[in-house]
C-alpha cells in the first residue's frame, strides 16, 4: 500500500502555505477524518454496556451495604456499652472516696427509692449534670424498656418514674435490692445488697430493646465464702463483688458459666422471648464482639 505523506507545519511562519497544501490533498483528508471516528469510537461507551454496568453496581451494593451497616451498629453498640461500663465504674470509685465501700453503703432505699440512692450516691460522681425523669418520658416514651421480643418489660421498678434519669444521652434506671438467704449444709451466706442499673445507651434515639442498645448492670457485693452459694463450685473461692454486666442471678451462676449458658439452659435470657438481662454479660464473655448465637440483629 502506498504511503500518504501529508504536509508538516515546519515553523509558525509557513502555517497559511500549510492550510494550501493540506486542502489540495484529498488524501491527507480522508487520513485525517478516519482517525477522528475511530477515536471516537473507540473511547465510547454504549447505552447497553452503562446499564449493565450499573446493574451489577447496584446487586453488589444491595448485598454488601446492610452488612456494612450492621457491623458499624455492632461497633456502636459496643463501644457505647464498654464507654458506659468504665463511666460507671469510675462513679462508684469516687463515691467510695466520700461515702465509703460500697458494700457498707445504705442499700435500705429498696427498689421504690432508687432515685434517692442513685442522687446520694451515683450520681454526684459522674462527670456531666443529669436530670430525673418523670413518668413515661423515659426509655423512648414508654416508661420503662422491652424485652428481647420486643414486649414491654414488666419490671416492676419501671413503674417508679423517679429511678430513672437523664445522664450523657443516656437514660439509667437504679433499683437497689436487699436479698434475704438461707443457708444450706455446710455453706455460709449473709444477705446479698444489690443494685439493678439498667442504661439505655442511646437515649430516646432508639428502641430501648434489652441487649439492642438498653444493657443491665449490677452492683454486687457478696462474697462466696466456700466456693459458692445455692450453685456451689460454680464459681471459686474469693470474693466476687463489684459492678458486673448481667442480673443478681448471674452471680448465682452465670457470671462463671460459659458463654453457651447465656442463651440456653441456665440463665439462658439472651434469647427470643427471654428477658435479654444477660445479653450484656454474653457480649463481654465474646471478648467484646456480638457472639453468633446473639438473638438481636443490628
Amino acid at each position: 500500500m502506498k504511503k500518504v505523506y501529508c504536509p508538516v507545519i515546519s515553523g509558525g511562519g509557513a502555517f497559511l502555505g500549510f492550510l494550501q497544501r493540506f486542502n489540495s490533498c484529498k488524501k491527507c483528508k480522508n487520513r485525517y477524518n478516519s482517525d477522528i471516528k475511530y477515536h471516537k469510537r473507540g473511547f465510547g461507551f454504549t447505552l447497553a454496556e452503562v446499564l449493565i454496568t450499573l446493574g451489577i453496581v447496584g446487586v453488589v451494593a444491595a448485598l454488601t451495604i446492610p452488612s456494612l451497616i450492621s457491623k458499624y451498629n455492632e461497633y456502636v453498640t459496643i463501644i457505647a456499652l464498654k464507654k458506659t461500663y468504665a463511666e460507671l465504674t469510675e462513679a462508684i470509685k469516687r463515691s467510695e472516696l466520700v461515702n465509703g465501700d460500697f458494700r457498707d453503703w445504705d442499700y435500705s432505699y429498696d427498689w421504690r427509692k432508687g432515685g434517692d440512692f442513685a442522687k446520694r450516691y451515683i450520681f454526684p460522681y459522674l462527670s456531666q449534670n443529669y436530670t430525673q425523669c418523670t413518668r413515661y418520658n423515659c426509655f423512648a416514651g414508654q416508661g420503662c424498656w422491652k424485652n428481647v421480643s420486643g414486649n414491654k418489660d414488666v419490671t416492676a421498678s419501671c413503674n417508679y418514674a423517679s429511678n430513672s434519669f437523664r445522664y450523657n444521652d443516656k437514660i439509667i434506671h437504679i433499683a437497689p435490692r436487699i436479698s434475704d438467704c438461707t443457708p444450706s449444709g455446710n455453706l455460709f451466706c449473709t444477705p446479698i445488697k444489690y443494685v439493678n442499673i439498667i442504661v439505655d445507651i442511646n437515649g430516646d434515639k432508639g428502641d430501648s430493646i434489652m441487649g439492642k442498645d438498653v444493657f443491665y448492670f449490677t452492683l454486687f457485693n457478696y462474697t462466696y465464702k466456700t466456693g459458692g452459694w445455692s450453685t456451689s463450685g460454680l464459681c471459686p473461692k474469693g470474693e466476687h463483688y463489684g459492678l458486673r454486666q448481667g442480673t443478681i442471678a448471674g452471680y448465682w451462676g452465670a457470671y462463671c458459666r460459659p458463654l453457651e449458658n447465656m442463651f440456653s439452659g441456665n440463665p439462658g435470657s439472651c434469647k427470643e422471648g427471654g428477658s435479654g438481662y444477660d445479653c450484656g454479660l454474653a457480649i463481654e464473655k465474646n471478648k467484646w464482639k456480638i457472639p453468633d448465637k446473639y438473638p438481636i440483629k443490628f
